[in-house]
C-alpha cells in the first residue's frame, strides 16, 4: 500500500489516535490527514507536480505535516538541516533555484532573517470533524524526497529517493524492526537527519505513534517518557547511551524493542540496553542514505564481539555482490535493491559507483553463508560519529582555513566508549597555542557543531614512515600525558 493510502486507512480506521507526540502538542491521525490535505492543496496552486519544496523544521509535528503535504501534493520534498551554519543553507537553497519553504516557528526566524519568505506550518492544529479524501497522483518512480548527507569535497551530497524506494523498505522491512501500529517510538535526537526521518515516516505508515522532542535534551525527553509509555526506542548509540546514563531506569522501564543504526553498537552498549528488561529485544541496523536499509542483526544477552565489525543477515529483498574481491574474501559491497536510492543530485558533489544495476558507496565487505554479510566500514574515506556521517577531508579543510597546518582528523573511542573527533596538526608558534575561544567561533561559522573537533593536538613534528610520508597510523591517543592540546567541545 503506498503512503497516501495508508494515511488515508489509518486516519479512518484510528482517527483520534496519535500519529506524532511532541512536548507541545498531540497530533492525532485525523488531524494529520487535514492539515497536510489542507497544506498539499496550497502546494498544487505554486508549485508544479514533480517540482521540489524545502522543509525547514526542528518541530516533530510540523515536520510530519510538510512531508505528507509535499507527499500528496506530488511535490518533492528537501530535507534542509537546521544544524547548518547560515552560509551552508544559503548554499543549498542557491542550489536548488530557492525553492518554496515550508517551515515551523523557529524556522521562520532563521530563514526570514536570510531573507527568505518561508511558509510556515502550524502545530497547534484545530479540532478536525471528518476524514478528508486524500488524493495523491503519481508514478511510484518519481521522486519523494532529497536527503543531505556529507561529502568528501566540504559540501553535503544530495541523495535523491523514489516514493518506491521507501514504501518498499517499509513494507518489507518494519516488522524486522518492530515497527507496528502498537508501537509507541521515541526518537530522543533529530527527525531530520536520516535514521529520525525514516523512523517517523515508518511509524506513520504503520499506524504507531512518534514520540519526539525534536532534538535531544533529556529534560524534555524524561518529560515525553513520564507520560506516553514508549514501548519502542529508535535512535544512534551514542543518544542510547546518554538516555541510559542520564535517565531514571524506571523512564525505561516500558521499553520492549531497541533499534540502532547509524553508527556500529558497541557489545558493552548493547549488554546495557538489553539489560532494561528481560522482555526487551535490541536489533542493530546497517544502511546509508544511498541505499536505505541493507542489513540487520538482533543482538543477544552475553554476546561479545569487536568493534567495529557488523555480522548481520540481508533485509528481504536485498541483493549484494562484491566488486573486485580480494583473496581473504573482501571487496567493495554493491546493493541492488527496490531500497536503493536513484542517486546523487547531478548539481551537487558525489557519484555512486555502479555495476548493472548494483551501487556502492565504499563499504568493504566480506559475504558470508546464509544470505549474511560482514561489513567492515568504508575504506578510510568517512568517518561516522554518533550518527553522522563525516569526511576528514571537509574538516581538515575548514581548520587550514582558520590558519592550522596540515591538520589530520581521526576518530577515537574514550573510556567510557565515547566516540569523539581529533585533529592533529603542527604548532604553528611553539611558545603558544591559538585561542580557544576564538578558534571554536571561526569553526562555528564554516562547519555544523557536530563537526567540529573535541580535541585538538598540536604537534612539534610528524611521526615518519620509511618512505618519509606522515604517518597517520601512528598519531599519539588525544589522552597521551604531556600533549599540547585545545579541548574545543
Amino acid at each position: 500500500m503506498d503512503l497516501a493510502s495508508q494515511l488515508q486507512q489509518n486516519a479512518r480506521t484510528r482517527p483520534r489516535h496519535p500519529a506524532v507526540i511532541s512536548t507541545t502538542h498531540v497530533l492525532d491521525y485525523l488531524s494529520l490527514a487535514a492539515s497536510s490535505n489542507a497544506l498539499a492543496g496550497k502546494l498544487r496552486q505554486k508549485v508544479l507536480p514533480g517540482n521540489r519544496v524545502g522543509i525547514y523544521c526542528t518541530d516533530p509535528i510540523a515536520l510530519a505535516i510538510s512531508f505528507h503535504g509535499c507527499m500528496l501534493a506530488g511535490v518533492s520534498a528537501i530535507i534542509l538541516d537546521p544544524a547548518w551554519p547560515s552560509a551552508r543553507l544559503l548554499q543549498m537553497l542557491e542550489l536548488f533555484d530557492s525553492p518554496t519553504l515550508l517551515c515551523d516557528r523557529d524556522g521562520e526566524a532563521v530563514l526570514r532573517a536570510l531573507g527568505q519568505n518561508p511558509v510556515r506550518v502550524p502545530s497547534d492544529i484545530d479540532d478536525v470533524a471528518a476524514v478528508p479524501a486524500l488524493t495523491a497522483s503519481y508514478d511510484a518512480q518519481c521522486e519523494l524526497l532529497v536527503v543531505f548527507t556529507s561529502g568528501s569535497s566540504g559540501s553535503p551530497k544530495a541523495v535523491m529517493r523514489s516514493r518506491d524506494s521507501w514504501e518498499q523498505s517499509i513494507a518489507r522491512c518494519a516488522t524486522t524492526l518492530g515497527a507496528t501500529k502498537d508501537a509507541r517510538t521515541m526518537v530522543p535526537g533529530p527527525l531530520t537527519h536520516g535514521l529520525g526521518l525514516y523512523a517517523l515516516v515508518e511509524s506513520i505508515a504503520t499506524g504507531g505513534t512518534i514520540v519526539a522532542p525534536g532534538r535531544w535534551k533529556a529534560q524534555d525527553v524524561t518529560t515525553l517518557l513520564e507520560t506516553e509509555n514508549c514501548n519502542r526506542v529508535v535512535a544512534v548509540p551514542s543518544l542510547v547511551r546518554l538516555m541510559l546514563d542520564q535517565l531514571e531506569a524506571n523512564l525505561l522501564a516500558t521499553l520492549r524493542h531497541v533499534v540502532t543504526g547509524g553508527e556500529p553498537l558497541a557489545s558493552q552498549l548493547a549488554q546495557r540496553i538489553l539489560r532494561i528488561s528481560p522482555q526487551i529485544t535490541c536489533t542493530e541496523y546497517y544502511g546509508s542514505s544511498e541505499h536505505s536499509l541493507i542489513a540487520y542483526r538482533a543482538h543477544q544477552r552475553s554476546a561479545r564481539y569487536s568493534m567495529p565489525e557488523f555480522i548481520g543477515t540481508f533485509f528481504d529483498g536485498v541483493r549484494a555482490h562484491l566488486h573486485a574481491p580480494q583473496r581473504n574474501g573482501v571487496g567493495r559491497l554493491m546493493i541492488a535493491s527496490d531500497f536503493n536510492a536513484t542517486g546523487y543530485d547531478p548539481r551537487g558533489p558525489g557519484e555512486l559507483e555502479r555495476c548493472k544495476d548494483s551501487t556502492g558507496v565504499g563499504d568493504l565487505a566480506r559475504l558470508l553463508p546464509e544470505n549474511r554479510v560482514q561489513i567492515l566500514g568504508r575504506h578510510g574515506e568517512m568517518l561516522n560519529i554518533n550518527g553522522n556521517n563525516i569526511y576528514p577531508a571537509e574538516i581538515s579543510a575548514a581548520l587550514e582555513q582558520c590558519g592550522l597546518i596540515q591538520p589530520v582528523v581521526q576518530a577515537y573511542r574514550d573510556a567510557t566508549d565515547k566516540a569523539r573527533i581529533t585533529a592533529y596538526c603542527l604548532l604553528p608558534d611553539p611558545r603558544t597555542l591559538p585561542d580557544t575561544l576564538e578558534l571554536h567561533g571561526e569553526l562555528k561559522n564554516l562547519l555544523p557543531t557536530y563537526k567540529i573537533p573535541h580535541d585538538l593536538v598540536f604537534l612539534s613534528d610528524w611521526p615518519l614512515t620509511n618512505s618519509g610520508k606522515r604517518d597517520v597510523f601512528n598519531l599519539p591517543l588525544p589522552t597521551t600525558a604531556g600533549l599540547r592540546k585545545l579541548r574545543l567541545r
